[in-house]
């Protein structure tokens, strides 16, 4: 699970954006769910406030650890540094793998080469392991890998992407935390092409009727005009097979099949987005969503936040953390799920609701406040 990231002299961030998903003992049980981590976390803020930049740098950073071994060995690192600064950029991220041990995972980059990499185990009492440390394109410290294999590591590459493609076994744990997200942003931004989707994402609705029972239990609740989904699909020629769902619907006694462009962009965007909240508290991943309620109506938001938050559809503590224009989503989240964004200057920063000293914030009382 993640509990936490950030970034310095990176995107609109000048200074450290920290982004905490760690609760305290004094959070609410309701909100805290016997759990010392959020499942869930939302951004909220005006327009160019640096809420997607926030997701945008966690989204590098899983890319980057994920897969910068494959990209060419002469590009350039995919993130932009401050007004194009010549500063170092920093980053971190905070998670536990699926045995319950903790990391922190650190780089030092510029836009073409890796300066410094450090993986540390958190012991606890704010004891720290040095696991692996990298130094431009040396191995500094190892205690995860036998120090005979001659691993090269590339200016562009990550030393954890690195180590995954020789096949270093001892990695895997730290690699599959990475692994475990969903991301619907990019280095360019918000990715929504439904059209270009539904293809693939419809072949694994057919392949997994699990899957498909899920999205078409909820799609059935947000619109009542639709009874069942079923997948199809073409074959050419060649034997290809280009899969798609049709839509039943009821009219007195009469069913009638819709394909996906006759629906409305909502129930297009839930076939799409539900796959992904699928995968995710099926498997206990992170998803990673801008602008999660675009095209929703309001009284949908809701249901999806709570198949964080029910135990019983996500027993494996999957998280979700995404940012939303729909202020009532605060009273949902409340003070301690909840990060502010704004900019002075050209210069973004965030910080989480329960953060600043004041009164006005209280756990039974709406966030909502805040507008007034």
């Amino acid at each position: 699970m993640l509990l936490g990231y950030g970034a310095r002299n990176c995107w609109c961030f000048k200074e450290w954006l920290d982004i905490d998903l760690r609760l305290n003992g004094y959070v609410p049980e309701n909100v805290s769910l016997n759990n010392d981590f959020s499942l869930i976390m939302g951004f909220m803020g005006a327009n160019a406030s640096g809420k997607t930049k926030a997701l945008k740098v966690y989204a590098f950073i899983v890319d980057f650890v994920k897969n910068s071994f494959l990209y060419n060995p002469d590009s350039e690192i995919n993130f932009d540094p401050y007004f194009d600064s010549s500063d170092d950029s920093e980053f971190y991220v905070e998670f536990r793998d699926s045995d319950n041990r903790e990391y922190r995972y650190e780089a030092v980059l510029q836009k073409k080469r890796v300066i410094k990499e450090t993986v540390f185990e958190i012991l606890g009492n704010e004891k720290e392991n040095i696991l692996l440390e990298r130094e431009f394109n040396s191995i500094k410290a190892n205690k995860i890998f036998d120090n005979s294999i001659n691993i090269i590591l590339r200016n562009n590459a990550s030393v954890i992407s690195t180590l995954k493609q020789y096949a270093v076994e001892e990695i895997n744990s730290i690699y599959s935390f990475f692994a475990g997200n969903l991301i619907n942003v990019s280095y360019r931004g918000l990715i929504y092409e439904i059209d270009k989707a539904v293809p693939s994402v419809s072949k694994i609705y057919y392949q997994d009727p699990d899957a498909l029972l899920f999205a078409k239990k909820l799609i059935k609740k947000f619109d009542t005009g639709i009874s069942d989904i079923e997948i199809k699909y073409h074959e050419d020629s060649d034997g290809n097979k280009e899969y798609f769902p049709l839509f039943t619907h009821v009219n007195g006694d009469s069913f009638f099949k819709l394909k996906i462009h006759s629906e409305s962009t909502g129930t297009r965007a839930l076939f799409i987005n539900l796959l992904y909240y699928y995968k995710s508290v099926n498997e206990g991943w992170v998803i990673i969503l801008d602008e999660f309620d675009i095209n929703l109506h309001p009284d949908i938001q809701p249901h999806l936040l709570e198949l964080f938050t029910d135990s019983e559809s996500n027993p494996h503590k999957a998280q979700m953390i995404f940012t939303s224009f729909n202020p009532e989503i605060m009273d949902i989240l409340g003070k301690y799920r909840t990060y502010l964004f704004e900019k002075d200057k050209g210069e973004c920063y965030g910080y989480r609701l329960d953060e600043p000293e004041t009164n006005i914030l209280r756990n039974d009382r709406s966030v909502m406040v805040l507008k007034d």
